[in-house]
């Protein structure tokens, strides 16, 4: 969930990559096939092509990894999603994959590159003309390709802390996910919910509508149920329970240690000008 939140750059184009490499590998296995039967010595260029081939096999599968972690997530109800929740639905890993696909691309432009100019170098026969125009025209087509990948993300990639309110947006989702993987809110059944309050088993108090007896509800650390939908739309505004309940973070913001060590150490320092001051007061009176 949080993966392409904070990434839509490579959401938006994971369709494109899948579509490039579905190509790419098909052109690949056919200038393999052609230089085995026309060119010389065949292994030479068999081998050349093997490189971008392992490449584009591995950003296929890589791109087939990423769109189907979506689709499960996307078609997937809230409690499902939360349980299906991994490093494959994760921000880093998401972000990780943008600097691999560029790296990807860089590779294979590069390399495809050095085909083109091989093979404009190569003394061919008569007979071999076709499988040296092929072997060219997929080369030179590819040098392209990857390189307006490339060039998109050049041009157009923004990390999401550059987007401000967006960022912060996306700060809290993270914390709010790591709330039910450490269980600070688990996901139960409402007919087995045990809280203090007897209403609060039987109607969600945020939108005022009652649970059915088999439906999955959000039951907060502090034993309050709500729909979850509504619990997540409350605590990405106010995070407490509705009923003024604390709740507790999974993790603390390494900011606030430091802009507390910072406090405690300004006060210290100045405990210890105020001591300095008074002593240096009683040493000139006893003068």
């Amino acid at each position: 969930m949080m993966g392409w939140y904070g990434e839509p750059f490579l959401l938006n184009r994971l369709k494109y990559h899948i579509i490039e490499a579905v190509l790419e590998v098909s052109s690949i296995t056919a200038c393999m096939y052609v230089s085995s039967i026309q060119l010389t010595p065949h292994g030479l260029f068999i081998r050349l092509l093997c490189l971008p081939l392992f490449v584009v096999v591995l950003k296929l599968c890589w791109a087939l990894l990423l769109g189907w972690g979506y689709l499960r997530m996307k078609r997937a109800d809230v409690p499902t999603a939360i349980r299906r929740m991994g490093c494959l639905h994760s921000r880093s890993y998401w972000s990780c994959s943008v600097a691999m696909f560029t790296c990807f691309s860089c590779l294979l432009m590069v390399w495809h590159g050095i085909i083109f100019f091989l093979m404009l170098c190569y003394q061919h026969s008569l007979r071999q003309v076709v499988a040296v125009r092929i072997l060219m025209s997929s080369s030179l087509f590819f040098v392209v390709v990857n390189w307006l990948f490339w060039r998109d993300f050049v041009g157009n990639y923004k990390d999401v802390e550059d987007q401000g309110a967006n960022y912060l947006r996306l700060h809290k989702l993270e914390l709010l996910c790591k709330l039910y993987k450490t269980k600070v809110i688990n996901i139960i059944r409402a007919c087995e919910a045990e809280v203090e309050h007897g209403c609060g088993a039987r109607v969600c108090t945020i939108c005022l509508e009652e649970f059915a007896p088999t439906e999955m509800v959000a039951q907060m650390q502090c034993g309050h149920i709500f729909h979850t939908t509504c619990a997540n739309k409350w605590l990405l505004e106010d995070w407490r329970c509705p009923f003024r309940c604390p709740v507790e973070e999974p993790r603390d913001d390494p900011k606030e240690h430091v802009q507390a060590w910072s406090a405690e150490e300004g006060e210290a320092s100045t405990s210890i000008e105020a001591t300095s001051r008074t002593t240096h007061d009683l040493e000139v009176e006893d003068a």
